[in-house]
């Protein structure tokens, strides 16, 4: 479940969090996919989906039967000379002896020609035992024989299930064999994920704080209001407790459950409910770093999910402590070099909640990696009490960045460009020895640029590399920067009032100011506009930029003719005055029987106060996001 996520150049940051989805590809890997997607056999080619035609290649097995212990030949093969490449193949329950989300690899793969073929083991079979089997190499292969034992005890009708690569574009992720019957008969199916008729499984916040702890989104929802939430129970039966966990979420494929350490992605046990059309799985799995490892589920029971109105809805039930063998595989050195890593999760203790959602691959259950950033409960929870908390979408780094690009960019420069352009006569006292209006129009914009220099260090500085998910982005600010900076570089060697050439700085100075202004919004706008900014937020603050601009433009525009005004009007009782000179340095030539100070002193105020108040609900809506 990235947790934190997404906007590294990995497309996450506490962002992630629950990243609960990166298994690498056969791609990554010529010699041979790793252990981890045994359960899945999808190599996640650059979001490639997987081909929705007929494979051209087949399981075959020598015996239509098996009994326990018994050794059958397994040919991996094209059925028209089309060469694979890759290929990852298990056995696994068939759907009459187990639910579709059966997540168990059975039997032991004996013998195989190394020159082509690597042993695997996957969940939770022992290190000893290979139940998996994988390529060795990118060379082509028309056909690949494989001996595989059955287990010592009957299992039930097996089916051996095999992805197939033929290039880097085209794979198929889930050929099947014919149903290998068993001898012995069917053996009792283990807890499948039930599917129940609409309306019988519901998400309720009713007895959060009381009978049951709550995690929610957003802050302060009730019931069908809250977009995203977790809510816990704990069980006590036949003196044992475990806790009954409901999940909701607004998401077309996915939404995953984590408990971590921190509020960062790494070392988590998470929980995915999945519902797409036909597939309706809990899947278990663990974050060992920045990706996510699918895990047997055996501790889960109780499994419920649904979608409901456009929302997934699930039910489960864990023990309060739960177990995970998480295997560290070494492929810089011998295939064998693995170790086996106890991961225990005891939920007396305390963990930070965390959530994400987003789209299975089409034709799968296999997990695409989140874009919006997940939610982080903002302290430690212990399940066994009934706390309510509200989710965090946005990490404080970000929020930090984006209210004081929202300051620095809105406020501090639209006055600054008000003040330059229309209160050099009404603001020309001295302070410090220089025009007061000078003095504020010159520490305004020294400020944004220094501000817009912080804002993007912090980010810098907290993902570490560089965000392939915000690349427009962060070009447009470090565009808007680089401008900034030389526009501070011409003020200082701006030539002097009488000097032929100040008429030409004016008109730069001024070309410069906008661009640098304009380049901001659109700044602003592109990052509030980012996937990974949740739905409605990015919405109510594009709708809080567009609505802060056209206010500076409107004010403008009235500024704009009350100066005209005055020009025409003085123009009338006294000798023209050039236009270019108004604009100089404590220039004062304006009749005072056309003086329209107080007016534009007052819509001086209420352009700061609209400014700041402007700012004061863009931080609102960032802070409790």
């Amino acid at each position: 479940m990235e947790l934190l996520s997404d906007i590294r150049m990995d497309l996450t940051t506490r962002t992630l969090l629950l990243a609960l989805l990166a298994f690498r590809s056969f791609d990554c890997w010529p010699d041979g996919a790793p252990f981890k997607t045994c359960i899945n056999r999808f190599p996640k080619h650059h979001g490639q989906n997987q081909q929705q035609t007929p494979s051209p290649y087949v399981i075959r097995i020598n015996q239509t039967t098996y009994r326990p212990s018994q050794v059958l030949q397994v040919t991996l093969t094209s059925v028209n000379r089309t060469a694979f490449r890759g290929f990852q193949i298990g056995a696994r329950l068939s759907t009459s002896s187990s639910g579709e989300d059966n997540d168990v690899i059975v039997g032991e793969w004996i013998s195989h020609d190394e020159r082509t073929t690597r042993l695997q083991y996957w969940y939770p079979q022992k290190s000893g035992t290979k139940n998996c089997a994988t390529h060795l190499n990118n060379n082509d292969k028309e056909e690949i024989v494989l001996n595989w034992k059955a287990p010592s005890e009957n299992v039930g009708n097996i089916i051996f299930r095999s992805g197939f690569v033929m290039d880097f574009d085209t794979f198929w992720s889930d050929v099947q064999s014919d149903e290998i019957v068993s001898e012995l008969g069917s053996v009792s199916k283990p807890p499948v994920t039930f599917r129940p008729p609409s309306g019988e499984i519901r998400f309720s916040t009713s007895g959060c704080g009381r009978s049951k702890g709550c995690f929610l989104y957003p802050h302060n929802c009730i019931g069908d209001s809250c977009q995203f939430g977790v809510t816990y129970e704990a069980l006590r039966r036949n003196g044992s407790v475990s806790l009954r966990f409901e999940l909701i979420g607004r998401a077309d494929g996915y939404v995953s459950f984590a408990v971590s350490e921190d509020e960062h992605m790494g070392e988590d046990e998470t929980i995915t409910c999945i519902s797409t059309g036909s597939r309706n799985l809990i899947q278990h799995g663990y974050n060992p770093e920045r990706h996510n490892d699918q895990h047997h589920s055996v501790d889960l029971s109780d499994k419920i999910v649904a979608k409901i109105d456009g929302r997934i809805v699930c039910s489960f039930v864990r023990p309060v402590s739960a177990s995970l063998t998480y295997v560290q595989e070494n492929r810089n050195k011998n295939y064998a070099d693995v170790t086996d890593l106890l991961r225990t999760f005891d939920l007396a203790n305390h963990f930070y909640i965390q959530m994400a959602w987003g789209e299975v691959y089409k034709g799968s259950s296999v997990l695409k990696k989140h874009v919006e950033i997940p939610l982080v409960s903002p302290r430690k929870v212990n399940m066994l009490n009934n706390d309510v908390v509200f989710g965090v979408g946005l990490p404080a780094y970000l929020k930090a960045h984006a209210i004081l690009a929202y300051f620095a960019w809105i406020f501090l420069t639209g006055c600054a460009m008000i003040l330059a352009r229309h209160y050099r006569q009404i603001l020309s006292m001295k302070f410090l020895g220089i025009a007061l209006w000078f003095q504020l129009h010159r520490g305004s914009m020294f400020a944004a640029t220094v501000i817009t220099a912080v804002v993007i260090i912090i980010m810098f500085a907290s993902l570490g590399e560089w965000s392939v998910i915000a690349t427009n982005h962060a070009i447009l600010g470090l565009t808007t920067l680089a401008v900034s900076i030389v526009q501070i570089i011409f003020g200082v060697l701006r030539p002097g009032l009488d000097s032929g050439r100040r008429p030409l700085f004016n008109y730069f100075h001024r070309f410069l100011a906008v661009t640098s202004q304009t380049l901001a919004v659109a700044t602003l706008i592109l990052g509030a506009r980012l996937e990974l900014v949740p739905v409605d937020l990015r919405y109510s603050l594009t709708v809080i930029i567009v609505v802060s601009v056209a206010s500076l433009l409107l004010f403008e525009i009235l500024l704009e003719f009350v100066r005209l005004y005055v020009i025409i009007r003085t123009a009338a009782y006294t000798t023209r005055v050039d236009d270019s000179q108004l604009q100089m340095e404590g220039d004062k030539k304006t009749s005072p029987s056309v003086s329209m100070d107080p007016l534009k002193s007052f819509v001086l105020a209420v352009f700061a106060l609209t400014a700041f108040a402007s700012f004061i609900v863009f931080s609102a809506y960032v802070g409790i996001a």
